[in-house]
């Protein structure tokens, strides 16, 4: 992370053609958090013997207009290893192996939902919360229901496989805060489904057993999320495995809600893009996932 900073802010002044002094008094004076930096200081950081904490380094970024993903896909810098054994079962068959296949499905591939209907019972039923929004749709069916959340929520479906075997899978919704209050109390009123439609992303269900799968799956969440264009919009995840809990803290997510069922400790994190923005971790998914998305 030094290294890039550094680059970033000598390739940005180069660029620009200005001195050392321009690009203090242009920090100083467009951000309070800044309005003591120096030139000795500003020299130290360009040279890489000392930075700025990460936060301070994210808000630099922003006030330069600069993207750091890309400049670290396209310096091609190797960032320091994020030590993910605390955040899924390592799955030894498939570990480090990128020749898996993914299957994203929403509104606009519905036609795809037959080749994933089998995961998706093996999701439902262990999964308290995305159960119990399945049976209030009110639906014959596992396909009809998820094809109406699809419709009437914007439901988007990532299911990861190996072998024909899930690896890994995730389920987001596009809901307001009622929903989540309904859902949470076990009072969702499918004949009003559409007043609950909203740009809050709300990731039902959610797991990972594999490196590859875990950072396909996150860093499309993220960037998806990122995407958005309200600022204010927050992301929410619901899940009961404590390893799963410890990765939404290191996005620096806060709780808004647990419950025990089934000796299981649900919990409902939320997660705001400016605590994206401050995680070193979510730097990692995101980047992860663009150059996943670049090598296709």
């Amino acid at each position: 992370m030094k290294y890039l900073f550094e680059q970033i802010l000598k390739k940005y002044r180069e660029k620009s053609g200005v001195t050392q002094e321009i690009m203090v008094d242009l920090l100083s004076h467009n951000s309070s958090k800044l309005k003591k930096l120096d030139n000795v200081t500003f020299s130290r950081w360009e040279r890489g013997i000392t930075i700025p904490p990460f936060k301070k380094q994210i808000e630099i970024y922003q006030l330069l207009g600069v993207d750091p993903i890309d400049e670290i896909i396209d310096s091609n810098i190797e960032l320091p290893k994020v030590d993910n054994e605390n955040y899924f079962a390592i799955d030894y068959y498939t570990y480090g192996n990128s020749d898996f296949v993914t299957h994203v499905l929403n509104r606009n591939t519905l036609s795809g939902l037959d080749s994933v209907l089998e995961e998706m019972e093996l999701i439902i039923d262990s999964d308290y919360y995305f159960k119990q929004l399945i049976k209030a749709t009110g639906k014959n069916s596992i396909k009809k229901s998820i094809e109406s959340l699809m419709t009437k929520l914007n439901a988007e479906i990532i299911v990861c496989k190996y072998k024909s075997r899930l690896i890994a899978h995730s389920i987001t919704l596009y809901v307001s805060s009622d929903f989540l209050k309904d859902l949470m109390c076990n009072e969702i009123d499918y004949t009003k489904i559409k007043n609950y439609a909203s740009n809050n992303p709300l990731i039902i269900s959610f797991y990972a057993s594999t490196n590859d799968s875990l950072k396909y799956i996150l860093g499309r969440i993220l960037t998806n999320f990122l995407d958005i264009p309200n600022i204010d919009s927050k992301l929410y995840f619901i899940s009961g495995e404590k390893n799963i809990h410890k990765l939404f803290v290191k996005l620096n997510s806060k709780i808004k809600f647990n419950e025990f069922i089934d000796d299981k400790n649900y919990k409902l994190s939320e997660v705001t893009k400016l605590n994206i923005n401050h995680s070193k971790d979510a730097l990692h998914f995101l980047v992860d996932f663009r150059r996943m998305e670049y090598e296709k």
